[in-house]
């Protein structure tokens, strides 16, 4: 009798956990929407956190804000690169052709939500009127943390999530400072690429070979829970914006938002990307 790698069985608790997953996220940016756009307090909050966040560099130059606005295609292009490396690396097309399809689906879904099917009611609290909801800038910077993080090998996963994390945290909050978007907007959109994301993990899985056992399960929790701990203190500043309107705490608020749903995201891609075991055949 002979042990041989074959392609790794998928079970119906798996794929039930990419498709969970994909739902979850998208439910989360539906949720963010209807209290950031149709709630009195959300309009309120966002719009004081835009404000604050865009005042809070006063001596931040033209210049510098220009080299803030091309932070999504810096990420985007050192992406492509790792992407173009790994993808030679591996011998393999497929983790790349579906990244390009989560490209492509997160950011036209993005547009569409913007463009098409949301229409910000107007409470007469935000000054701009006009929907940026969600943040195309995001997307970009997300969808392409995303296809690296797809194509990575299994040991090298954990610590593109962390990376990852850092890049998209920093492009949200450049959006914030720029005076781009508001901090739901930015949310919204790492919510909406994760979601995609998800599915593409599911379609590897799926397709994909096998892959050994390897560590850093302690980082990808790290991840997580560092997430969860950056959402919660974020509770304590917003109840302080809306008790107290000055000292910044909306703009914490929103900056604590935006880290901790990027370190989740990142940390449930990488969960859902967990290594696939070979099986036997005899």
């Amino acid at each position: 009798m002979t042990t041989t790698a074959v392609r790794p069985r998928t079970t119906a608790g798996q794929v039930l956990a990419h498709v969970l997953g994909a739902l979850l996220a998208w439910a989360g940016a539906v949720a963010v929407g209807v209290v950031a756009l149709t709630t009195a307090a959300g309009q309120w909050l966002d719009e004081r956190a835009l404000k604050q966040a865009h005042n809070a560099f006063p001596g931040l130059t033209d210049r510098g804000r220009e080299l803030l606005d091309l932070l999504p295609w810096a990420v985007g292009g050192i992406c492509a690169v790792a992407l173009v490396v790994l993808a030679v690396r591996a011998r393999r097309l497929a983790p790349a052709l579906t990244g390009a399809a989560v490209v492509v689906l997160s950011n036209l879904t993005v547009q569409l939500l913007k463009r098409v099917f949301v229409d910000k009611p107007d409470l007469g609290i935000q000054e701009a009127a006009a929907n940026s909801f969600p943040s195309g800038h995001t997307a970009a910077t997300a969808a392409a943390v995303a296809v690296v993080l797809l194509a990575a090998p299994a040991a090298a996963r954990p610590a593109v999530a962390l990376l990852g994390a850092g890049a998209m945290t920093a492009t949200g909050i450049a959006t914030l400072v720029n005076g781009w978007h508001r901090p739901s907007d930015v949310v919204a959109s790492l919510l909406v690429v994760g979601g995609w994301a998800a599915l593409g993990g599911l379609v590897l899985r799926l397709t994909g070979p096998a892959e050994g056992p390897v560590r850093g399960g302690g980082l990808t929790a790290l991840l997580g829970l560092a997430g969860a701990g950056a959402l919660l203190t974020g509770l304590l500043p917003a109840w302080v914006a809306l008790e107290r309107p000055g000292g910044g705490w909306a703009a914490v608020a929103g900056c604590a938002a935006v880290l901790g749903v990027s370190l989740l995201t990142a940390a449930a891609l990488t969960a859902l990307q967990a290594p696939r075991r070979r099986g036997p055949r005899t």
